[in-house]
């Protein structure tokens, strides 16, 4: 099938996703404290979601980092079949596997891709005391609202708190797991694949994770990466009543995610590469009796920049800037703003940010309304997200959501590529 045709289909099921029905995911995370009842599985079942959105942005082309080099794209548009199966024999073994085929299509370019975000065997003993897994598995250990601090795996692919439909991020790692479960207790090890950014050899990395889950929910990590020093993570979440949840989450790292040397090598402000960097977040929702939610997380992080830091970035990158508009410029003042504008890949530039969020209850016809914005506590900046969110039946979700980035040109979310933009989305579950 040539790429015309392909596009074309993936046009079809588009199209077609319109007037399907089903109803809404709401991507505010579960509660961990739900206890879900056990129910006999079955023996094969299987679940096919198609995704598709169209999304049109007002670019932010002329910016600190970029003073017209790149051209960012003011339209996209992805479709995304997911196919989900699970199988068991013999009551203890079970298989899933999860692949997705997607098309998308931006000003610049159109593509078609198949991923296998999933794929393992898992076994239980009879008390469900020890378990067992082998394959391609996609761990969730956080439970930031926002933030995912204990998801310590790396490569690191977690950023929803950027795009809440990227379905990439929920791709899993090549890994064997064994855990033991005892009264309130739990005891995970984890090896899994890692793969070098400098040659792609692949080696491994360790995850020793052990916890508590009652009527409170605590959790301690262990991460070895190779030629690294341990990482350490901790989380703990409390039910206050039935209408509040705290939760807390810390990390301490001794990689830095910012790649600080690139930007502030010859500043003399690089402290000891060997120096453990940590990140900590505190969070609590609200759940009023007419359904109304309200959420609010603080985090910090010691992996973004300092003021000084920052400060000698801004300068250095406006230097740049001048000496290319003024066609002045040499190799290393397009490689410095080349590696500025990577580094909104890498996390968080600054240091301090709060979250809140409101979501109405659903609707007697299934609406749903969710207002959220991230704040930039050092420079101010802000990401405003409005989602209006509709279960049309048993098959059909959609969202309609709008961004604004708003913030100074040296600012972190006045530095993103867009100024706002605006998505429609839709979720066909059959």
């Amino acid at each position: 099938m040539n790429k015309n045709s392909l596009s074309f289909c993936y046009y079809f099921i588009t199209v077609s996703t319109l007037s399907a029905q089903t109803w809404a995911q709401t991507y505010i995370p579960d509660d961990p404290f739900t206890d879900s009842q056990k129910t006999a599985p079955k023996q094969y079942e299987h679940k096919t979601v198609i995704q598709t959105y169209v999304q049109n942005n007002k670019t932010n082309d002329k910016q600190s980092f970029n003073p017209g080099l790149i051209e960012f794209n003011q339209n996209k548009q992805l479709a995304v079949i997911d196919w989900q199966v699970k199988t068991q024999w013999q009551s203890n073994f079970q298989a899933r596997a999860r692949t997705i085929a997607q098309y998308q299509h931006t000003d610049s370019l159109s593509e078609t891709d198949t991923t296998v975000l999933e794929a393992y065997i898992n076994w239980t003993s009879d008390d469900y005391a020890l378990q067992w897994q082998f394959g391609r598995i996609k761990t969730q250990w956080s439970t930031g609202f926002n933030w995912n601090l204990t998801n310590l795996l790396k490569p690191y692919r977690d950023r929803p708190y950027i795009d809440l439909d990227d379905i990439n991020q929920q791709k899993g790692w090549d890994m064997a797991t064994i855990k033991y479960s005892k009264n309130n207790w739990f005891y995970h090890l984890v090896v899994a694949d890692y793969v070098t950014t400098e040659d792609k050899n692949h080696k491994q990395q360790y995850i020793a994770r052990l916890g508590f889950q009652g009527s409170h929910d605590f959790s301690m990590l262990f991460h070895k990466q190779p030629n690294q020093n341990l990482n350490y993570a901790a989380s703990y979440n409390k039910l206050i009543n039935d209408d509040i949840t705290v939760r807390f989450e810390w990390s301490l790292l001794h990689q830095r995610e910012q790649q600080a040397q690139v930007l502030l090598d010859d500043t003399g402000l690089i402290q000891d590469k060997s120096e453990q960097r940590q990140k900590y977040l505190v969070g609590a929702g609200y759940t009023l009796t007419s359904g109304h939610n309200f959420r609010l997380e603080y985090l910090n992080t010691k992996h973004g920049f300092t003021r000084d830091e920052w400060t000698e970035i801004s300068n250095k990158s406006t230097t740049a800037y001048q000496a290319v508009i003024n066609n002045q410029a040499n190799t290393q003042d397009y490689n410095y703003l080349s590696a500025a504008l990577n580094s909104l890949n890498q996390g968080q530039l600054r240091q301090n940010y709060l979250y809140l969020m409101f979501a109405t209850p659903l609707s007697n016809s299934l609406w749903q309304y969710r207002q959220s914005m991230q704040l930039n506590l050092d420079d101010n900046s802000q990401l405003h997200r409005l989602e209006l969110l509709k279960s049309w039946n048993n098959h059909l979700t959609s969202r309609l959501q709008f961004e604004l980035f708003n913030g100074c040109s040296n600012c972190e979310y006045g530095l993103n590529p867009n100024q706002h933009s605006i998505r429609l989305v839709f979720n066909w579950a059959f």
